[in-house]
């Protein structure tokens, strides 16, 4: 009686076809992710402002002072400033630049940069939250209504539309936010791909 002794192992063709699978496995997996992370300096851009507004109403509240928002300029790469307004009249005496003396001093602590690569495409120079929380912005700046905010939103082709845009530079990734001026809070926000259909 002959007995067959077979091999333990995998042949050639076996390894192939499983070597196969794990390029395409990998490659899928590298395509969804890119998906997934597309505009995440947008979406982490408006958390950054969320939580720098929530800290700024927390220290007005606790110092019963006017507290300001400093915004960078459009085009630079995006950072916010927390200010102490020193003579507590709700108007920001600085300028937008962190490297200046301010007459209305930075907290410690108050200068917050945003993502690498994110730029505000629109913004107040400053805003200021009283410390009951109800915000106000520099003299010039032009407010969007929300029912205006909710027409694009929802409407066919949204557009880059808020109080303050954050784009992910060189990209067509725009973060769009509404702010509730009662509440110093964001109201709204929606995140857009703006980049032209063919």
């Amino acid at each position: 009686m002959t007995m067959k002794c077979r091999r333990a192992g995998f042949t050639l063709i076996e390894l192939l076809i499983v070597i196969i699978i794990i390029v395409l496995m990998a490659t899928m997996a590298v395509a969804l992710l890119g998906v997934f992370f597309r505009g995440q300096g947008a979406r982490q851009g408006a958390m950054v402002v969320t939580q720098v507004l929530a800290q700024t109403k927390q220290e007005a509240a606790k110092s019963h002072r006017y507290h300001f928002v400093v915004f960078s300029k459009p085009g630079e790469d995006a950072w916010l400033e927390i200010h102490k307004d020193k003579d507590n009249n709700g108007i920001y005496n600085g300028d937008q630049n962190p490297k200046t003396d301010d007459p209305d001093p930075l907290i410690e602590d108050g200068f917050v940069e945003l993502p690498r690569n994110t730029t505000f495409e629109y913004a107040p120079k400053w805003l200021a939250i009283s410390p009951s929380g109800y915000c106000t912005f520099n003299s010039d700046f032009k407010e969007i209504q929300a029912s205006a905010f909710d027409k694009i939103k929802n409407g066919p082709s949204p557009k880059p539309v808020g109080d303050i845009i954050i784009r992910v530079m060189n990209k067509p990734f725009v973060m769009c936010l509404d702010l509730d001026r009662a509440s110093g809070k964001i109201r709204r926000d929606m995140f857009l791909n703006d980049a032209p259909t063919q």
